[in-house]
């Protein structure tokens, strides 16, 4: 019988997050190409959890049997981001992935400006609601950052309850609408599953140095 608790993100947490954005993305982005034990990938791996840990304003983590099987990560417009000082200094692993081999340093370059620019068009239309402005009247609005669930762990309804946690924080916020960005690499069905809107799409091309990849990249939208 699996023995499940939800709790709070914990710093202890951040190895087992790294190895949930391996499992979520490791195929689709050549992830698994790369020695994993190389500083490269360990420094690539620290600036992807940077993105995250640096907006974000609420965190649990599914822990089934002792290990951490799911995580969640959400943050709402004014309120704290609390897992700053859990990330370290990204100013090296940033020199780590400058100084890299040519092929891994044109394969992050590429990656990072197509996504960027694919977000970027996703959200120009709704910076209004998305940017400056944090609230509309008095409701709040907030992004779910990121949602993983181990594989092994998948089928438990584990997501359900991280979804149900993140849910309940941005109510207790006052938040009407939420928003994420998804891709179609990734378990999308969920989002559909629990009553989230596909606002938009992107159609993405990535020139890596070891051949093409075509991504749509999604906007989903919920509202309470």
């Amino acid at each position: 019988m699996n023995d499940i608790i939800i709790r709070d993100l914990e710093e202890k947490d951040l190895p087992a997050i790294k190895s949930l954005i391996v499992e979520a993305w490791g195929e689709g982005w050549n992830f698994r190409r790369y020695d994993q034990s190389s500083s490269f990938f360990q420094a690539l791996l620290e600036v992807y959890l940077s993105v995250f840990l640096n907006s974000s304003t609420f965190g649990r983590a599914a822990i089934m049997n002792g290990k951490v099987a799911g995580v969640v990560l959400a943050s709402v417009n004014g309120e704290t981001e609390k897992f700053r000082l859990f990330q370290k200094n990204i100013a090296p692993n940033t020199l780590t992935l400058l100084s890299a081999a040519e092929a891994e340093r044109k394969d992050v370059v590429e990656h990072l400006s197509v996504s960027f620019n694919a977000i970027g068009r996703l959200l120009e239309n709704r910076l209004a609601i998305y940017g400056g402005s944090a609230s509309i009247g008095s409701a709040s609005i907030g992004s779910l950052e990121f949602i993983a669930v181990s594989k092994q762990a998948q089928g438990l309804k584990i997501g359900k309850a991280l979804w149900n946690e993140a849910a309940a924080y941005f109510n207790s916020k006052n938040v009407k609408s939420i928003y994420l960005i998804a891709d179609s690499q990734c378990n999308v069905g969920f989002y559909d599953h629990n009553g989230f809107s596909k606002a938009d799409t992107k159609q993405t091309v990535y020139n890596y140095t070891t051949g093409q990849k075509k991504f749509d990249i999604f906007l989903y939208e919920y509202r309470f």
